[in-house]
């Protein structure tokens, strides 16, 4: 885009400023509007700002979170317009909003009172302003390279109109860093204020080419009234042109800074050309869904979209994932927006099953990158770490130890899913190091690390920690990491480290299975003690080591039983810890609050161990919140007695992102790639009332692969028809077909041909450039008989109580099946199911039962205060 650039005349102003009771100033001339400059230095003609097929809209909601980020900047804000601007690493300014002044109207008018809508994308926001005198549509973009942020204010008014923007100019490091000597002015002849400090080293600059005038402060200090500077608006312009205001800095000579600026509107268009193909390509290049339910569709896209966004490149340290984004308010702690390693390996096994390679690959180098000398992996890194002595002084780095095996894990299924040999061999010498801190932190000869040597994993505040010596959340990771290890030495060639991993492996995953078992409660306890003894307390964390498969069948239903009751598995996800412990309470961090990065661990772990009924209302929980909250997002956490976030949560949490996706693609879909090997696991578990399903671009390696499932369901038996179509190399499916329960007379077609199953209840299917079926198979399950339910769908509502059904087992025997449920005391439930017709009747629990007729059932608990239990014999009905 060229620069237009006009001659300017000189124009005397006599101007007073006018408060609004919220604090923003407005100026207006004494004998009406400004006269206006003939044009501006730089200009944006206007272009369209087109819709995108995933946004999201709706009215606008005092208070609640609005961001919009990018590598190398954040808008940080609520829906009504207010926002902290952030270049990283530095904070740039606070309380950034607009107001409004119109010749028909004698008080100025705050941004925040004519708020009305916005609607999101993922390669920009927009909130509107209305109001019975004209229209602003705010378009905000965070660029994609470019260390700035770009407003673009598109004006619709029949008058001359004031548009008054302030903020409170802070330049200052993210925390716990700090400048100090910091000053703001005004830069009349390019029309924007500079912030710096005594050394020049920190710059930034906020401005608007539109601007005629701003209010002036002393120079020498910041102080704490806002920077307000004035955009009179030409409406006849306004339909011609964008009005931008842009936000540049960094730790950049000044010069630089101003470069970056000017760049913001010369290109704008171009930048945001640029911003929408990166969201075209997140869409169009990873897995996607199409089920009968959209609005699981959408929030998949825009999971994709978020975990991408955790993508940040500092100045100083390189390009890596953030934990999440929320306000910092008057404080430099915005959420948090710096790196951290566990949560990285969270988000990566999303990442993975999606196809993000490339950023996880990225990610795990990054991480490396800052692995302390004796190999364990850095808990989290702040994003001022590059100008703090933040390795050496500070305590948070290295502090937790279930860091060094997550990223081990996370290299193992990146390395599962892409059989990139190259990046392995690449961080071998690191993951060696890893493996050799692990062994540091073992030293009572069980297989399994220490909390009290190696640091923190599941709690890091509360009673719930207390004397402990090592916690089952830490115990399955590296359990995890141990069977991973003999995998990827094998694949380099390291026998040493091969053959220690295949001897402590099934040690470690013997203390897993035998010492954390509590026998007379039927589940696995949270940890053992520095006595010996174990704190029983049922807790959420026995879910990590479930989600990798690594209990014994038996004992793993057992604890996933208890993990299935609203203790655990509210409407709206799981509590770190039982409602029923005394250590229990609603709103406490680690003890109590409903995280849906556990939620994700329960639901992955039910669907591991064939329990979907009790999984998939975990999944729809995460899917709400995409809508529900910040749109398109999701909280860190959540209140344990209602559904809604905490007021001191952090809105925009990736991890929280990828509860969604991992049960989803790694659950319900079954995905689960082996290209190393040239294989690929696909065990789908669809809710038996989803007719069909369809799942593109799941990648193995080099392969690509589309799934599609149809099903259907009779009185006397049922089929299922799976098409795969692969493009690429050769792979071999392990199909695993999901018959229900008490089902006789299997019989799999595969292209038509009568086929067996292997041993393992599998079928084996190569397909691809040389393969015997082409690229193109078709596999047809039937059966006779059998039973399947439902899982429950609750309809959330914000404030809402925990009151859903909970499907807590589910089996087949001689005489017929056994359904056990949950539900509120005086509800009445309705539970779908599939197959056999049967008659049920109630053996346990105070609750009645009857055949509602068409596969369901009517379950009512009996008056009580709380939550019941009810097992429901349900006997063939033929």
């Amino acid at each position: 885009m060229k620069i237009r650039r006009a001659r300017q005349r000189t124009v005397l102003l006599v101007m007073v400023v006018v408060a609004s009771a919220t604090g923003a100033g407005a100026l207006s001339a004494q004998a009406g509007p400004p006269e206006l400059p003939d044009s501006a230095p730089l200009s944006v003609p206007r272009f369209e700002i087109a819709p995108s097929p995933i946004e999201l809209s709706g009215p606008v909601r005092p208070g609640e979170y609005l961001g919009v980020t990018g590598p190398r900047s954040a808008w940080l804000g609520v829906e009504t317009g207010e926002a902290e601007l952030w270049i990283h690493p530095l904070k740039v300014g606070n309380h950034f909003r607009l107001g409004f002044s119109t010749p028909a109207y004698g008080a100025p008018i705050p941004g925040s009172a004519v708020a009305r809508t916005v609607r999101v994308r993922p390669e920009i926001t927009t909130i509107t302003y209305s109001h019975a005198a004209f229209q602003v549509r705010q378009h905000i973009l965070a660029p994609a390279d470019v260390p700035g942020l770009l407003l673009l204010l598109e004006v619709d008014s029949p008058e001359r109109l004031e548009i008054v923007a302030e903020f409170e100019p802070v330049l200052n490091y993210m925390w716990p860093g700090s400048i100090g000597g910091q000053y703001a002015y005004w830069d009349a002849e390019r029309r924007v204020f500079v912030l710096s400090e005594s050394l020049q080293a920190q710059n930034a600059v906020v401005g608007s080419p539109w601007a005629a005038n701003s209010v002036e402060h002393p120079a020498h200090q910041l102080g704490e009234a806002p920077r307000t500077m004035v955009i009179p608006v030409d409406p006849e312009r306004a339909r011609r042109e964008f009005i931008p205001i842009a936000v540049a800095g960094g730790t950049a000579p000044r010069e630089e800074v101003f470069e970056s600026y000017e760049r913001l509107i010369s290109e704008a268009r171009s930048l945001y050309e640029e911003k929408r193909a990166w969201a075209d390509s997140v869409l169009a290049s990873t897995v996607s869904i199409e089920s009968p339910d959209p609005r699981l569709d959408l929030a998949l896209e825009w999971a994709k979209v978020n975990l991408e966004e955790q993508r940040v490149c500092n100045p100083d340290l390189g390009c890596g994932f953030v934990a999440g984004w929320g306000l910092s308010r008057n404080g430099t702690r915005p959420g948090f927006g710096w790196f951290f390693g566990g949560d990285a390996a969270q988000t990566m096994f999303a990442m993975e099953a999606l196809g993000q390679w490339e950023l996880v690959a990225e990610e795990l180098a990054f991480l490396a990158r800052y692995q302390r000398e004796d190999g364990k992996i850095t808990h989290e890194i702040s994003q001022a770490a590059g100008r703090i002595p933040w390795f050496d002084v500070y305590p948070y780095a290295y502090y937790h130890a279930d860091t060094t095996p997550y990223w081990m894990v996370a290299l193992y299924e990146y390395w599962r899913a892409s059989g990139d040999d190259e990046l392995l061999r690449e961080l071998w010498p690191a993951y060696r190091r890893a493996w050799e801190w692990c062994l540091t932190a073992e030293t009572d000869g069980d297989g399994l690390l220490e909390n009290s040597v190696g640091g923190l994993a599941a709690v890091e505040v509360g009673g719930l920690g207390a004397a402990l010596h090592q916690d089952i959340y830490l115990a399955g990771i590296w359990v995890a990491a141990l069977e991973g290890t003999v995998a990827l030495a094998e694949r380099v060639g390291d026998a040493e480290m091969a053959d220690r991993a295949r001897e402590i492996a099934p040690r470690a995953r013997a203390t897993l299975n035998n010492a954390y078992w509590l026998e007379d409660a039927g589940h696995h306890a949270f940890g053992i003690l520095a006595d010996g003894s174990t704190n029983d307390n049922l807790t959420v964390w026995p879910a990590t080591a479930a989600a990798f498969g690594l209990f014994d069948d038996a004992r793993a239903r057992s604890t996933l039983t208890r993990l299935a009751s609203d203790r655990i598995s509210s409407d709206w996800g799981a509590h770190m810890l039982s409602t029923d412990s005394p250590l229990y309470h609603p709103l406490q961090y680690n003890m109590g609050t409903v995280w849906p990065f556990v939620t994700a661990y329960v639901s992955w772990g039910q669907y591991r161990y064939r329990r979907p009924w009790a999984g998939f209302h975990l999944i729809d929980a995460v899917k709400r919140m995409t809508f529900d909250w910040s749109l398109g997002r999701h909280p860190e956490l959540l209140s344990g007695t209602f559904y809604q976030p905490l007021d001191q949560t952090v809105p925009h949490q990736f991890f929280a992102t990828s509860a969604l996706v991992t049960p989803l693609l790694r659950g319900v879909i079954g995905w689960e790639p082996d290209a190393p090997l040239g294989r690929a696991r696909l065990a789908p578990q669809l809710p038996p009332d989803w007719p069909e399903v369809t799942v593109r671009r799941l990648r193995a390696g080099a392969t690509t692969t589309d799934v599609e499932i149809r099903q259907r369901w009779t009185a006397e038996g049922g089929e299922r028809r799976t098409t795969l179509r692969t493009t690429g190399p050769s792979l071999t499916f392990e199909f695993v077909p999901d018959v229900p329960a008490g089902a006789e007379g299997v019989s799999i077609l595969l292209n038509d041909v009568q086929t067996n199953l292997e041993g393992d209840g599998s079928l084996e299917v190569a397909l691809g450039e040389g393969a015997p079926e082409g690229s193109h198979a078709e596999i047809v399950v039937t059966w006779e008989g059998g039973l399947a339910v439902a899982p429950p769908r609750i309809d959330l509502q914000p404030g809402q109580r925990s009151s859903g059904l909970r499907i807590l087992d589910f089996a087949a025997d001689a005489d017929g099946w056994i359904l056990s449920v949950e539900g509120t005391a005086s509800r009445t439930y309705d539970i779908d199911l599939f197959g056999t017709p049967v008659a049920p009747s109630v053996t346990r629990g105070t609750a009645q039962v009857v055949d509602r007729g068409n596969g369901g059932l009517r379950v009512e608990f009996a008056d009580d205060d709380g939550r019941s239990a009810a097992t429901i014999r349900l006997a063939p009905n033929r």
